[in-house]
């Protein structure tokens, strides 16, 4: 997919894992000030007790603590794993030349000043990146912050960091291309006590990309979950290919998109470009591949947290608990907007709430137990497992007054033994915002290995994410083997008219209407006769793509008025677009009835092949109700990514049901298509008319661009 191969990596990856898990590490440029970029690295390798040996190189300190300074770097003993630079800029390469010569794995570039500086910098980039690959050293960075091996205790970095306050067989790596947010991400982790494994600033990326990291960690068996704030992702292909591996040894990668503006794409010449800006494209093809795509840096945490702690949910709907009367009302309204399945209770649970509950409260989902929790804490668990026993409900979420301490400590004391370990999702919500919460209540949430959160929003949108996680991935488990495609041929790349167009979609099965291409009135009336009034006149020109706009377009509804549209139609045409050569006018059948949609599938630079289904025809862009979607998704997929649109409304909503089941066969087959049609860059077909349910669909227009060479 996309221009470039799909390699694992492009650098080595012994060299990379010597540097990920190194047993050996030089600090070059080593200070005895703690708080320097030389001397914090030194501080840190004692702080979390790296076991493995450590040479500080410094041509001016004989030693820095109970450590013997080096004066060079030829003075390492041979084959040291790992080094760290932390040298001005114009030291750096010198010392990669030493680096190879002593045969060490790879290094860690703290200095900044290159390709994010202009120019020149690029090029001093540009000759690190050759020079490292062609000797095999892995190169971080430069301009990062480091990294930091949280499993084996190796921090490679002079950012403030400290062990994991508890290590669990199930963890989170973090990988940024911000040394900042590379921090702040794995300090949030530790705050929710989430064991992280890995924590990467990525840099400049002159020779180890993103891509290289994530899969080098997906085979790290510590890490079960991948969390990244991404800027650029430089090689899509190979990160495409690391998503592919994760998903498949059951490693979740979730992702923060910076720099996600809605540019259109000016290449296109059809509506697709416009339509599917550059983040929904690359969103779509993430998700196709398992991708978690985030909107915002706490759902990235939050969902981080709940997957290292929470099990699979089994279903959609979505349980919670409290003890505020308000709070049930908000959920159901919170619910509503952010589109989440909140759990009807079946017969049983019901009947089982209704007699844990006090009489005057309500046995339904959302659960306020009120007050009554107060008096007897056990309330709170016995409810819970209520929730957690009914089939119906996926997963749950706890959102609760904090109380006075001996009340929270109460309230958790009863929750915990139903909770820890239970087979569904459990999130806390403790509500009160930033209020204090005693250390010793806290610690026993996170104790019993739970998700704990103070806003009871971010706790519904957490589980939510969840269930969609866990949906996505019974969707791809039951992905139906995808269409065959079919090859269009057109030709040495010269344009198409809606005529020839047509004709070849005809022949791969796709529905057009019936039609007759004419040069005068005399062809146009008896073509119209054959076809029955009222009939669609339309200019038939490569060089016009929007007919109405042109007025190119005439819809006659008798016979008497035929002779002046046509007439009428060429003379509006000549006005509009003077140079281009027409054809003739294609004489078409008018079909009606149904729901006007547009099927776009476009070859991304980038990304490969995508597809823009939702509302169609002259409004299209004006509307923009539309949606992305990966030439790899299946139906089920294709089926989800129209349910939020107004289109999808239009198709169900109606007094006749249409026909979903052929737009979404018209997406995979177009989609096909076009990835087995090489000399292709776009196929649109807008409008497409969805009929009754059992009618198919008709494409009304359609639009075939070659590949440009």
């Amino acid at each position: 997919m996309g221009t470039e191969p799909a390699a694992r990596s492009r650098v080595d990856p012994v060299a990379l894992g010597r540097l990920l898990r190194p047993r050996s590490v030089a600090v070059v440029g080593a200070s005895d000030v703690a708080t320097s970029v030389g001397g914090a690295p030194l501080v840190l390798l004692e702080r979390f007790g790296f076991t493995g040996e450590v040479y500080p190189v410094s041509p001016s300190r004989a030693s820095i603590g109970a450590r013997a300074c080096l004066r060079s770097i030829d003075e390492l003993p041979e084959g040291v794993d790992a080094a760290i630079l932390a040298i001005p800029r114009a030291s750096v390469p010198g010392a990669l030349e030493a680096l190879s010569r002593r045969g060490v794995g790879g290094a860690v570039v703290f200095s900044s000043g290159y390709a994010e500086t202009g120019p020149e910098g690029a090029a001093d980039q540009r000759a690190l990146a050759d020079f490292a690959r062609e000797h095999g050293l892995a190169v971080a960075g430069p301009n990062c912050l480091g990294l930091v091996n949280f499993v084996e205790r190796v921090p490679l970095t002079f950012g403030d960091a400290s062990p994991n306050r508890r290590v669990r067989p199930r963890g989170l790596a973090v990988v940024a291309q911000s040394g900042a947010m590379t921090l702040a991400l794995t300090y949030a982790a530790m705050a929710k006590d989430v064991t992280v494994t890995y924590a990467v600033s990525t840099g400049n990326e002159a020779v180890i990309g993103i891509e290289d990291y994530l899969d080098a960690l997906v085979d790290d068996d510590a890490t079960v979950v991948v969390a990244m704030l991404v800027e650029q992702i430089r090689r899509p292909a190979a990160f495409l290919a690391a998503a592919r591996r994760a998903r498949e040894r059951g490693v979740d990668v979730l992702v923060v998109h910076l720099g996600r503006g809605e540019r259109a794409r000016a290449a296109s010449v059809t509506h697709t470009g416009a339509l599917a800006g550059d983040y929904a494209v690359t969103r779509a093809v993430l998700s196709a591949e398992g991708v978690v795509v985030l909107e915002s840096i706490d759902e990235l945490i939050d969902l981080a947290d709940v997957v290292t702690k929470c099990p699979a949910p089994s279903g959609l709907g979505v349980g919670l608990l409290t003890d505020s009367g308000a709070m049930k009302t908000f959920s159901l309204d919170y619910g509503d907007a952010r589109g989440l399945s909140l759990a009807t209770l079946g017969e049983g649970a019901t009947r089982a709430l209704a007699a844990e509950l006090p009489p005057f409260a309500v046995a339904e989902n959302p659960v306020d137990i009120t007050a009554s929790g107060l008096n007897d804490p056990s309330l709170y668990a016995r409810a819970t497992s209520v929730l957690l026993g009914a089939p119906e409900v996926a997963g749950v979420v706890l959102a609760v007054m904090p109380g006075s301490p001996l009340q929270g400590a109460q309230q958790i004391g009863a929750l915990v033994p139903v909770i820890a370990g239970a087979t569904k999702p459990v999130l806390y919500a403790i509500m009160g915002g930033d209020c204090p919460l005693p250390e010793e209540n806290v610690l026993a949430i996170f104790d019993a290995d739970v998700a704990l959160f103070r806003s009871p929003e971010r706790a519904l949108v957490a589980l939510g994410h969840l269930v969609d996680l866990g949906e996505a991935r019974r969707a791809r488990a039951a992905r139906e083997p995808l269409l065959p495609g079919a090859t269009l041929g057109v030709g040495e790349g010269e344009a198409l008219s809606e005529h020839a167009a047509k004709a070849l979609l005809a022949g791969i099965g796709i529905a057009v209407p019936a039609g007759r291409l004419v040069n005068d009135v005399a062809g146009a009336r008896d073509a119209a006769a054959s076809l029955g009034y009222p009939v669609v006149l339309k200019v038939s020109s490569s060089d016009i793509v929007h007919k109405s706009a042109a007025g190119g377009v005439a819809v006659v509804e008798e016979p008497r008025a035929l002779a002046a549209a046509f007439d009428g139609l060429l003379a509006r045409v000549r006005v509009s677009v003077p140079r281009a050569r027409v054809e003739g006018v294609l004489v078409e059948e008018a079909v009606t009835g149904g729901v006007e949609a547009i099927v776009s599938v476009r070859r991304d630079p980038s990304w490969g092949v995508v597809a823009v289904v939702g509302s169609g025809g002259t409004a299209v862009e004006s509307v923009r109700d539309v949606a992305v979607v990966s030439a790899a998704a299946g139906r089920a997929e294709i089926r989800g990514a129209l349910k939020g649109l107004h289109l999808s409304r239009a198709l169900v909503g109606g007094a006749v049901a249409l026909d979903v089941e052929a737009l979404v066969t018209t997406v995979a087959l177009l989609s096909r298509t076009l990835e087995a049609s090489d000399e292709l860059d776009e196929i649109e077909l807008n409008p497409v008319l969805v009929r009754e349910e059992g009618r198919g669909v008709v494409a009304l227009d359609a639009v075939i661009v070659p590949r440009a060479h």
